[in-house]
């Protein structure tokens, strides 16, 4: 008698497979328009609108949450303003050194949406104040480190001697490097352990030909599997119907449990984190239960199988990224240890 254990894991993903992400910290350059309200208080020179830059970085402690650092040249502006019965005039540079927390989220694949509010340390000629600010932008990735952002930032009333009620905005557009990009794809489905042990038996049954098959025989469906690197696409888009690229993993899977009925396998969805939670942990389960479907059609017996839904509980990859919301649509495949 000979036993082997035998742990195949398989790791499907609906666009591709990537190792955990350390996209944390992010810096980035911006240019835009700032304006100014109730700049022209008085009657005199005036121009509230200007050309400005910005820099800005921050560091995302969740998925979602994070805490931005941000410096805003709004613009050169002038301005007048009434004070004890005579106009005070300002011509200077409007900046703003900025610290908010952010909370981003994913509208598509693509981009993220963030929100951010803050405080706000305004330097405007002779006047400074400490204000409240608060942005809305987006981020469209171009690659797994750049994105374009587009934000508006709007920075509450100015207050000093003479200065009153002095809000600004500031409409930009920029470019995000984030650090810590991804590496490529790893196979989609190796063999974790194999241990055979052979028992002792009498020399007459060792010397039978017909071991030899029996002992190369359950690696035939792994080395079938190593094909499937290049299939991509297991999910037909936002939905659980199984992609044609998906039948030939899912067959050497199901061959390995078609041969071996004492063989179970354990079948777990995962999402990322792009819509609400609800929907994540439902398209978790029937993506689930499609592979199982698919494996029973197959003559995998229901007995054999446990099929579940993650949701977006077990991310292996950021979310803040394509290419970590990619990996972490997946379904997890993991036969156990058992005997033939």
């Amino acid at each position: 008698m000979k036993r082997s254990s035998l742990l195949v894991a398989v790791a499907l993903t609906t666009v591709g497979f990537s190792s955990s992400l350390l996209a944390e910290v992010y810096v980035g350059g911006k240019l835009g328009l700032g304006l100014l309200d109730d700049a022209c208080s008085a009657s005199g020179p005036c121009d509230d609108d200007a050309f400005g830059y910005g820099a800005y970085g921050g560091y995302h402690f969740t998925e979602r949450w994070g805490l931005e650092l941000g410096f805003d040249s709004i613009g050169e502006f002038e301005s007048s303003h009434s004070y004890n019965g005579t106009t005070k005039y300002v011509d200077s540079r409007l900046t703003a050194l900025s610290l908010a927390p952010r909370y981003t989220f994913s509208a598509t694949d693509t981009i993220d949406i963030f929100l951010k509010a803050g405080a706000a340390y305004m330097d405007y000629s002779s006047a400074n104040d400490t204000v409240f600010t608060a942005g809305l932008g987006s981020e469209l990735a171009l690659s797994e480190s750049l994105a374009l952002r587009l934000e508006y930032q709007y920075f509450d009333d100015i207050d000093d001697s003479y200065i009153y009620d002095l809000s600004s905005h500031f409409i930009s557009l920029g470019l995000t490097y984030t650090f810590g990009s991804a590496s490529k794809a790893a196979a989609p489905a190796a063999v974790v352990a194999e241990e055979v042990i052979q028992e002792p038996e009498p020399e007459k049954q060792m010397a039978e030909p017909i071991e030899e098959p029996m002992e190369n025989k359950p690696m035939e469906p792994v080395v079938k599997q190593d094909k499937a690197q290049s299939h991509q696409n297991l999910f037909k888009n936002n939905g659980s119907e199984l992609a044609p690229e998906s039948h030939a993993e899912l067959d050497s899977i199901a061959a390995i449990l078609v041969e071996h009925p004492q063989a179970n396998v354990n079948i777990v969805g995962h999402t990322d984190s792009s819509g609400s939670e609800a929907y994540n942990q439902k398209i978790s389960e029937d993506r689930a239960n499609a592979v199982s479907d698919y494996l029973q059609d197959k003559g995998v017996k229901e007995s054999q199988i446990n099929a579940s839904g993650e949701g977006e509980s077990n991310p292996i990859a950021t979310n803040k990224t394509a290419e970590g919301r990619s990996a972490n649509r997946r379904v997890d495949i993991d036969i156990p240890n058992f005997e033939y």
